[in-house]
């Protein structure tokens, strides 16, 4: 194996979270992540479809945590009318605390929160860190076309969150919308400062 297809390879086992590898930690030394890449490979062979240069977009340049925070910004900004209706301070600090933003303003602000929330299969409790990320993942996945691409979105978070995600069918949210959220997401999730 040629060095540079063993560190494309290594970008695999770098990428997924060590629990799809029934691991707790990740794998630090270089031949650890090339078997680990190749196990992923042996069970999902769908990765090899896409190159590692072209991981999801929206997703490539971004830490685990960070990647997190924004498939939970995007479920909650899917629900950004209803978040206007959070005012109270104990509840303002809980759902900071559920999305991992500093501040609730930006995303009451948010010109989303002037349509109507999207129609998702089920409501989002957007107290629940768990159930904010596996929604968000499910609209990243709404938004991703091909196999490949959509295996690797789900291999970036624990697996818990990958099975809960592929349980949302989304009929209602056009992989455009989807998208578009994520970019907003994305937008909101880099900003200094909200803009009212």
């Amino acid at each position: 194996m040629n060095r540079q297809h063993r560190h494309s390879i290594l970008v695999v086992a770098n990428w997924a979270h060590p629990g799809w590898l029934d691991r707790s930690q990740p794998a630090r030394s270089e031949r650890a992540c090339a078997d680990a890449s190749l196990e992923l490979l042996r069970r999902y062979p769908q990765l090899a479809e896409a190159a590692t240069s072209q991981l999801p977009w929206f997703g490539a340049l971004l830490a685990r945590p960070a990647f997190a925070r924004l498939m939970r910004l995007c479920a909650v900004l899917a629900c950004a009318h209803s978040l206007r209706l959070v005012v109270t301070a104990a509840a303002r600090a809980s759902l900071s605390l559920a999305t991992g933003m500093p501040s609730l303003t930006a995303l009451q602000c948010h010109p989303r929160g002037e349509h109507a929330d999207l129609r998702l299969d089920v409501p989002i409790d957007c107290f629940n860190r768990h159930a904010l990320t596996a929604a968000g993942l499910a609209l990243a996945l709404r938004a991703t076309a091909g196999a490949a691409q959509r295996q690797w979105l789900q291999l970036r978070l624990p697996r818990e969150y990958a099975q809960a995600a592929a349980r949302w069918r989304l009929p209602e949210i056009a992989p455009q919308t989807a998208l578009e959220l994520i970019g907003d997401a994305l937008d909101l999730l880099h900003a200094r400062r909200p803009s009212c």
